[in-house]
Formats: C-alpha cells, structure tokens, sequence
C-alpha cells in the first residue's frame, strides 16, 4: 500500500472518519477510474476522492462534480516526514462537513 493511502487510512481512522482506499468509479460515458481514497462525509455529498496525478481527472472535473464528488490531488508524503494528525484535521476542515449535521465531529468545529 502507498505511503498516502497508509496515512489517509490512519488519519480517518484516528479522527472517526470512514474512507474507502483504492475507489474505483464508472462515471457515465466515461473510462472507470480508480482514486486512491475516498473519504466519506467530508468535500461533497459523494465524498472526497483523493488522486495521486491530475491526469487521473482533468477531463472528469465536471463529471465528477456533478456526480457529487469533490477531488483533490495530493502527492505521496516523503517517507522522511513523520505522520501529523492535526495537519489532516486542517485539511478535512478545509474540504468541509458534508455529513449529517448531528455527527459532525468535534474536532471539526
């Protein structure tokens, strides 16, 4: 498993988020696809699918968003760097609660 599915596996699971690694989605029309992650309840109401090159969706951008999906391309964390929980949190704060409102959590207030 790449070092960015590892850490977002970790950081959804240290914050109570639920993630699915490896997604894979047929959009209509459209090649399937495979994002590394996508992180449920956060980004859009489909969730937030997370690529490691923007070649992976430069053509699907509206697609993507008007399948309700966001996306963000984020590059493999250098295997020097230690894991930081609270620069996830800053970053699934920034994406946004999309869940219901009653189970956002509070460390994303």
């Amino acid at each position: 498993m790449a070092r960015l599915a590892q850490e977002i596996w970790r950081a959804c699971g240290d914050l109570g988020l639920r993630v699915d690694l490896g997604f894979r989605l047929k959009l209509t029309g459209e090649r399937e696809i495979e994002a590394v992650a996508r992180i449920v309840d956060v980004g859009a109401p489909s969730g937030m699918l997370v690529f490691l090159s923007y070649d992976a969706v430069q053509n699907l951008k509206d697609k993507l968003l008007e399948a309700g999906y966001g996306f963000s391309v984020m590059d493999e964390p250098d295997a020097r760097e230690p894991y930081h929980i609270e620069s996830y949190k800053v970053l699934f704060r920034d994406w946004g609660w999309t869940g219901e409102l009653g189970k956002k959590p509070g460390w994303m207030r």
